[in-house]
């Protein structure tokens, strides 16, 4: 017996929601790597991503193909129109697994800004470190060693005393 198209979305749903769901993980573990700096973990939860974005992203085409063949547009509102035009069961199963879907999907979103927000952190750190062993101040406006006003004081690089 062929699947309803009701059936083939909440398939698909299903499986967007365990991608997601496992993304979430990735992301959550990423952020624990860049907080203990742990390099090659990050580079291993960075390379784990990957297949898991092109999963999600084969699964959207495949949402998109099964809302267009129904008739629907493939956009927010046409998953809504087609999910309302279903009988009460489906339509119940369905916004159950596109909720679950969102939830995860604004985790995921979270967790990645919250990623972005340490490693913009650590970066700037790094330029700090990297300034002071060249000699120069990170303070774009400071006073000289003989007190004058200085734009930016540059000095012989650390790395040059040593």
């Amino acid at each position: 017996m062929a699947m309803t198209s009701s059936q083939q979305l909440q398939k698909v749903l299903q499986a967007e929601q365990y991608i997601a769901a496992q993304l979430l993980g990735i992301l959550t573990a990423e952020r624990d790597a860049l907080m203990r700096s742990e390099s090659d973990t990050i580079k291993k939860m960075s390379a784990d991503k990957q297949p898991l974005t092109v999963q999600l992203e084969q699964l959207g085409r495949q949402r998109e193909a099964i809302l267009k063949v129904g008739g629907f547009s493939a956009d927010k509102e046409g998953l809504e129109a087609f999910i309302a035009n279903q009988n009460d069961v489906d339509t119940h199963q369905l916004q159950n697994l596109l909720q679950q879907l969102r939830d995860t999907a604004h985790a995921c979103r979270e967790n990645n800004q919250i990623n972005g927000g340490i490693v913009n952190v650590n970066r700037q750190y790094l330029y700090q470190a990297m300034s002071v062993l060249r000699g120069r101040d990170m303070n774009i406006t400071s006073y000289g060693p003989g007190g004058e006003y200085a734009s930016q004081i540059v000095r012989q690089p650390l790395i040059g005393r040593v």
